[in-house]
């Protein structure tokens, strides 16, 4: 569709494509691109998401595949990449799972293209040695923080079978890490190169899982005396060390968040990033917000975000329920990488929480079915006057459904 786009303005613009990309960050993504401009190809399975079914609006070309076919998905890569006649300056891909899934895209690319932008996720440190070692620090170590550095699979086999069943989604991200750096690295005579971006939670408009848009919701209703939303009872834990010394991990572990517009903003800085010699080739990245905050931090500044009066009531609880974080890592993430080394600026979290909290607002009444979703996940009392309060109890049934969350 629209392969008119591939021709227009081509020697002039970058090209980029762009795996998944339907809605969220992919959403995101593709309106920084048309707008820098960009010669953009998006390559998905042209589902609607959020009322959208182009998040281009007609201005990039699109291919229609599904990824579980491997042998169509690779023959459409190596077709439009024909179409455009040159390589691509960077391929973005949001809907890579698995070794196969980058396997297939790398067959159907032939090396045509400079950056490969992967979004991977922060899940590949739940099968690292480290995790496997309970995420004990080292001895004498002061203020651990979990760096690209430490994803790398345990030696034990038995260790990695283990991981692998207890996260399936971490193990299967970090195995098409694996899978593009292999892929890399067997096309000597390119130049191109990989960047996988390792993203916490990711938070921001679109945001198809709704768990933020939750809590949200639960702040409003705890404004009007419902039951709070739910933390975890203080505390104290310690795991033993292996010198026989008690080490205290954080019971209540910091959240790391990134905001989807940074994860946008960053891949197309990609286009202009001047790296050293000595970055790899196959590179990886923690992305987010500098501020990592507990969950009852970010609650309150949520709250604030949100315009409530006060700090928010909250309630504690042995088994809480929550939303966030996905991943309970007792270690916050190092994001000296993504600063350093390629001179990326993150969004303050209190600033990106005020996006979101103005959004929410507004999409009760634009997203009146995923709003409805979104509260009622929480208790049924506070679900029920968070309804009310929104205002959606009776035009809940009439929107867009989502299920993704590139």
């Amino acid at each position: 569709r629209n392969m008119g786009a591939l021709r227009a303005g081509q020697a002039e613009l970058p090209a980029v494509l762009v795996l998944g990309g339907s809605t969220f960050m992919g959403r995101a993504l593709v309106e920084s691109l048309v707008a820098r401009p960009a010669v953009v190809c998006l390559v998905n399975r042209g589902r609607e998401y959020w009322g959208v079914d182009d998040t281009s609006g007609g201005r990039a070309a699109r291919v229609i595949a599904n990824r579980r076919d491997t042998r169509e998905f690779s023959a459409r890569l190596d077709e439009v990449t024909r179409r455009l006649g040159r390589r691509w300056d960077l391929v973005a891909d949001f809907s890579a799972y698995g070794a196969s899934d980058i396997r297939t895209a790398l067959e159907g690319l032939r090396g045509r293209f400079g950056t490969y932008a992967y979004i991977s996720s922060d899940s590949v440190y739940e099968v690292s040695d480290w995790a496997s070692r309970g995420w004990k620090p080292e001895s004498g170590a002061k203020s651990p923080m979990v760096s690209e550095g430490i994803g790398q699979r345990p030696e034990s086999s038995a260790e990695r079978r283990r991981l692998r069943k207890a996260d399936s989604y971490g193990d299967g991200k970090l195995e098409a890490e694996e899978a593009l750096a292999a892929g890399l690295a067997a096309e000597e005579a390119s130049a191109c190169r990989s960047v996988s971006l390792r993203l916490p939670d990711v938070i921001g408009p679109f945001d198809d899982t709704l768990r933020l848009w939750a809590y949200w919701h639960w702040l409003q209703a705890s404004a009007e005396k419902a039951p709070g939303p739910q933390i975890r009872a203080s505390r104290p834990s310690k795991r033993a060390r292996d010198d026989g010394v008690d080490e205290a991990v954080p019971a209540d572990p910091q959240m790391a968040f990134v905001f989807s517009r940074d994860v946008a903003r960053f891949i197309v800085g990609l286009l202009d990033c001047d790296l050293k010699p000595d970055t790899p080739r196959a590179d990886a990245v923690n992305l987010g917000c500098i501020e990592q905050p507990v969950l009852a931090e970010m609650l309150a500044q949520l709250a604030a975000a949100s315009g409530l009066q006060g700090p928010p009531s909250l309630i504690e609880a042995d088994r809480p329920r929550s939303f966030l974080p996905s991943v309970e890592r007792p270690w916050p993430l190092c994001l000296r990488r993504a600063t350093e080394v390629y001179g990326f600026t993150p969004t303050p979290l209190l600033e990106v929480l005020q996006v979101c909290a103005a959004w929410f607002q507004k999409s009760c009444a634009d997203f009146p079915n995923e709003a409805g979703r979104a509260a009622r996940k929480l208790p049924n009392d506070a679900a029920e006057v968070a309804l009310r309060r929104a205002g959606i109890e009776a035009k809940s049934s009439s929107s867009s459904s989502s299920d993704s969350s590139s």
